[in-house]
């Protein structure tokens, strides 16, 4: 009896950890576009590079976005001594007005001058604010360390922003894979995001985390375990993930 016990225990504790078929796939896909209306100059990439942070990928002709910055600017100038000098007679009427030379009338224009010479420079501000930052966008950046998964744009391709705007990259990261693997519902039920989970590739284990458990037809999920990325691993080389 205590024989067929302690089988059951070590049939059961095998049954507690499985294996499941999994392939590597890029963690952190997306393809990249320009936020503002030009046309492309220069593409900086091609597949397969690796980019840092930060790094150019590709850039409008910034032309006009620089002589908006200039023109926004010339007017924040110019709204700035008109604020300075609404200011000064605003303090002179107020001198007049304690000093019973100036009139309730005379007093309340000065304040409104002053008070709308205030709003202009601050909507002056904003445009060259505004400006700046359509400048910068004229700029693709990658927003993390990322391999070139494709170059789709080229020089001279004309980016416009009331139709859905033609992606210029796609990239993934750098560091990191996703093992994906197909679970039955009954299989994914006790797994949370942020769970270790052990991958095996090419008879190296290696330690990754639940990322995502998503929802697919017929009662099936789709298990994304993130992993570090190791040399000699390669977008949709097989592996096995190995759960609780």
């Amino acid at each position: 009896m205590m024989l067929r016990t302690l089988l059951l225990a070590l049939v059961a504790g095998q049954a507690l950890a499985a294996d499941h078929a999994a392939s590597l796939d890029w963690s952190g896909r997306v393809s990249l576009t320009l936020p503002v209306a030009g046309v492309l100059e220069r593409v900086e990439v091609q597949a397969g590079q690796t980019v840092r942070k930060d790094e150019l990928l590709a850039a409008l002709n910034p032309t006009l976005y620089k002589a908006g910055v200039a023109e926004a600017r010339a007017d924040f100038d110019r709204l700035t001594q008109e604020a300075a000098d609404a200011g000064r007679d605003l303090d002179r009427v107020t001198e007049l007005y304690a000093r019973t030379v100036a009139s309730t009338t005379e007093l309340d224009a000065a304040k409104l001058r002053h008070a709308r010479a205030q709003s202009g420079l601050a909507a002056a501000q904003a445009r060259v604010e505004k400006a700046r930052r359509q400048l910068a966008e004229s700029e693709l950046r990658a927003p993390f360390d990322a391999i070139v998964l494709a170059r789709h744009g080229e020089p001279g391709q004309v980016i416009t922003i009331p139709c859905q705007p033609a992606a210029v990259v796609s990239i993934a990261r750098a560091d990191e894979w996703l093992a994906r693997a197909p679970l039955d519902a009954a299989q994914a039920a006790n797994l949370r995001l942020g769970d270790d989970a052990v991958v095996q590739i090419a008879g190296q284990s290696v330690t990754g985390r639940i990322r995502a458990l998503t929802a697919q037809a017929e009662g099936r999920v789709l298990l994304d375990v993130a992993l570090p990325r190791a040399a000699g691993t390669y977008a949709g080389q097989g592996a096995n993930i190995r759960l609780p």
